[in-house]
């Protein structure tokens, strides 16, 4: 089976974004159109300002998006491996429902996975980038993947990128194992992905323009916290 001719399924935790779903979805469309196949798998966890009412209206229209809904804020990590747990794709992707991921990088993370297991869009890679971000964030952000790199011990720049591609075969072995607490599924992923082919591949990320930023004091204390508890695991491992 040729890569272009492989099944994508799309991942996309939501809560509040009722101003961000279409354009998402109509960027998936005008990016991946024709050459791929795809499913785009929206789990919302209940929002206030109805994203779910849209994203339903959206599936009514293509079949191709479908929503989970969720009984309330149980967190995006879950949300993800949710999503994961109902994706019938040969490769499986997560991504931000705010635009800070564009969809003009899937086609460039997707090629990536011919040659690996994951495939990680990365800010801090020659040719990545930050647009629109505040130096605050940019040094909380480049701090948190340098500790990851540190205390975990994983060589990947953009730990905290949120925006990865995955091969099926490496993640249905490895979904039982993942329980993910905050925001970044991915260290975790990486962590526990053992001598997977990792590769990073530059994106250009944009602050939101619609809605707040989920990103708080304590999703970063949970981050550290998680760091530690990966460290363990990986020299129990080792």
């Amino acid at each position: 089976m040729s890569e272009l001719n492989k099944k994508i399924s799309i991942v996309v935790p939501t809560y509040n974004e009722r101003d961000n779903v279409r354009t998402l979805c109509d960027g998936i469309r005008e990016s991946l159109e024709p050459e791929w196949d795809y499913e785009i798998i929206i789990v919302d966890d209940n929002s206030p300002d109805g994203t779910y009412e849209i994203v339903r209206q959206l599936g009514a229209d293509d079949s191709r998006i479908k929503l989970v809904h969720r009984s309330g804020k149980l967190g995006l990590g879950s949300a993800v491996t949710t999503g994961f747990a109902q994706a019938i794709g040969d490769y499986w992707v997560m991504m931000d429902a705010d635009l800070s991921h564009s969809p003009k990088d899937l086609p460039n993370l997707l090629n990536t996975l011919s040659d690996a297991d994951i495939a990680v869009g990365s800010r801090y890679v020659k040719g990545g980038g930050v647009v629109n971000w505040p130096m605050w964030r940019r040094i909380v952000s480049r701090g948190a993947s340098a500790l990851g790199r540190v205390i975990v011990g994983l060589p990947i720049r953009d730990l905290t990128s949120g925006f990865a591609a995955f091969q099926r075969s490496h993640m249905e072995a490895l979904l039982p194992s993942l329980s993910p607490k905050g925001f970044k599924l991915l260290l975790e992923i990486i962590a526990k992905s053992g001598d997977a082919r990792v590769m990073e591949t530059p994106i250009t990320f944009v602050d939101r323009q619609h809605g707040r930023s989920k990103a708080s004091a304590g999703e970063a204390l949970l981050f550290l916290r998680l760091c530690f508890a990966l460290r363990g695991q990986r020299r129990m491992e080792s």
